[in-house]
């Protein structure tokens, strides 16, 4: 795995050290000199709706007709560039914010918080904050903007995932540092913290579990969910990971509901790979509170057994 903020493609960039420099094809970008030919007034944040190496191929090709000057990897925070500083990248749908702005797209898709992961997080902040000192822009929101924020904008990426509170934070270098010693696990063994109907059976079948067993449901078209009840000390940001095991029958969609302060967000798993591991559903705002934070929901379109097994939530 690259470090933090490197990537293991292409040579380095010269705008930008930790970044490798893979090009755009020039039909997508328009060469220019800023900033005497344009201020660089704003950093605008983008979702892919893709992967990074997906993303580096469509930007080299010549029907694109779109690029940005950067991209970043969900797993690691790996960062590549494609445009230069000083050119102009077609990432805004708005020619004026285009020539007054740096394009960052992130690994993922707006409605699956788990690619936004704090590895990302880390890494385009300390990207962003780079840019921010290079060219004088102010570390405000009024200048580090979402793509949805663009006037005249059809796009609504990064979307209602993208933890603004925590990335700004990170940019202004002004995150509390969060108590080291808390981190909960709750497994579906954890006295009074599991809840679930008689539907859900216990197995002891895969060696991947957590713990003595884990338990199972098949999928129906209703919730019934196995709710995870966790005492949050303080509302701040909590990454939350699922354990499951993993097995070839097991439900491709699996559909995780986390219970935020703003409401409850759904991410789905695919159970029957990454198993026997801490696997992120993304970082979010939880309430402090004793009660029920994480759920496994059975409904799911796909066939195969829903499996609630345990949960670890960790405050960043």
């Amino acid at each position: 795995m690259a470090p933090l903020g490197t990537a293991d493609i292409g040579i380095q960039s010269t705008d930008y050290g930790p970044a490798a420099w893979v090009p755009a094809n020039s039909s997508n970008y328009t060469v220019s000199s800023r900033e005497s030919a344009y201020p660089i007034n704003y950093i605008i944040i983008h979702t892919m709706q893709g992967s990074y190496s997906g993303s580096i191929s469509w930007f080299q090709n010549a029907a694109a007709g779109t690029s940005a000057h950067y991209l970043l990897r969900s797993s690691d925070g790996a960062v590549t560039q494609m445009v230069r500083d000083k050119d102009v990248a077609w990432h805004a749908g708005n020619w004026t914010y285009n020539t007054q702005s740096i394009g960052l797209e992130h690994e993922g898709y707006v409605n699956n918080a788990s690619w936004y992961t704090d590895a990302m997080y880390r890494s385009s902040a300390a990207l962003t904050r780079f840019l921010c000192d290079k060219y004088g822009i102010p570390k405000t929101r009024n200048n580090i903007i979402g793509h949805n924020q663009v006037p005249g904008a059809t796009h609504t990426d990064p979307g209602p995932n993208w933890n603004w509170t925590y990335y700004m934070q990170l940019v202004t270098g002004t995150t509390t540092p969060p108590p080291t010693s808390w981190s909960t696990i709750v497994d579906n063994t954890t006295a009074g913290r599991f809840i679930a109907s008689a539907n859900w059976a216990t197995s002891t079948y895969s060696a991947q579990r957590y713990g003595a067993d884990y338990r199972y449901a098949n999928p129906v078209a209703a919730s019934d969910t196995a709710w995870y009840k966790v005492n949050i000390p303080a509302t701040a940001t909590y990454r939350v990971e699922v354990w499951y095991p993993a097995v070839a029958g097991y439900n491709t969609t699996t559909p995780y509901i986390v219970a935020t302060s703003s409401g409850n967000q759904t991410v789905h798993m695919n159970q029957t790979a990454n198993g026997g591991g801490w696997r992120s559903l993304g970082n979010f705002t939880l309430a402090a509170g004793d009660a029920n934070k994480v759920g496994v929901s059975r409904w799911s379109g796909n066939t195969g057994y829903v499996i609630a097994d345990a949960i670890r939530i960790t405050r960043v």
